[in-house]
């Protein structure tokens, strides 16, 4: 990916790329020996931009080698050459773990990768529980991953939860770390983590809710219905619970972060 600017004023080519990127990703660019072309001749990041040069930002591919391949189809709800938006399957832990060294997303997306033959990188831009189902957006090089980082992403989940619970809600705590656990977050007086939801449907003995992320913070949802007296239905790390969680990622909407196109990615759990 190149990008292409016309320089306006006499400039450190350093001082201009501090107005167009973040310090971590001009340090990826700086570690490259290519990425700063003025005129058509590669220079280096304290050259001085003079009016009317033509500067050329050449974004580098982060390739993820160290992620193993492994051919598994994906269900693919958005693609173009900036963004990979998959359903993401229950149970899948999203990046390889030790637990998970070959058995995760980013393995399956480094399969399809191969097989098409994509110069692409692996950089998530959400993520989702090993037990949460839904969409899951990777970008495709680390300058997209960035500009990602500076949208709003409004993100809708549907949960089952048990029983019956009505109308529409708020749900504000604190969301702090477990003392005891490394994994678990417990919640506490606050209002840092907030969370608004809707019922869609009431049954005898569980209720079918679609919640928004005002803010995104690690097992917000899980904590919050919990806290609510209405826990997930197969959350096992909060309720004891057994079998499948029964939370999905059914929405996402951003604005594109080269077209600036409204995109709304939107997908069913397979158990509604």
């Amino acid at each position: 990916m190149i990008l292409k600017y016309l320089i306006e004023e006499e400039i450190v080519l350093k001082n201009y790329l501090s107005s167009l990127f973040t310090s971590r990703m001009i340090k990826v660019l700086n570690n490259n020996e290519n990425s700063y072309i003025v005129n058509d001749q590669v220079v280096k990041n304290y050259y001085v931009l003079k009016p009317n040069d033509i500067l050329q930002v050449v974004i580098p591919t982060i390739l993820s080698d160290h992620i193993v391949p492994v051919n598994k189809p994906l269900d693919i709800l958005f693609e173009d050459n900036y963004l990979l938006i998959l359903n993401k399957p229950n149970n899948i832990a999203s990046i390889p773990t030790r637990m998970h060294y070959d058995k995760s997303l980013a393995n399956f997306v480094m399969g399809y990768y191969k097989q098409k033959a994509y110069n692409f990188g692996i950089h998530f831009v959400n993520r989702l529980d090993f037990a949460t189902s839904g969409i899951i957006m990777i970008a495709k090089n680390p300058y997209i991953a960035d500009l990602m980082k500076t949208k709003i992403i409004q993100k809708k989940y549907i949960l089952k939860v048990y029983g019956r619970l009505r109308g529409n809600g708020i749900i504000k705590t604190n969301i702090e770390k477990a003392e005891d656990s490394i994994i678990k977050r417990i919640a506490t007086a606050g209002s840092k983590a907030i969370t608004y939801y809707s019922v869609l449907e009431t049954h005898e003995d569980y209720s079918i809710v679609e919640a928004i992320l005002a803010t995104g913070k690690t097992h917000q949802l899980r904590i919050h219905f919990k806290e609510l007296g209405h826990p997930i239905i197969g959350d096992n790390l909060y309720n004891n619970d057994s079998g499948d969680l029964f939370l999905h990622s059914t929405e996402l909407k951003f604005n594109h972060p080269i077209s600036n196109e409204v995109i709304n990615i939107k997908k069913k759990p397979n158990w509604l």
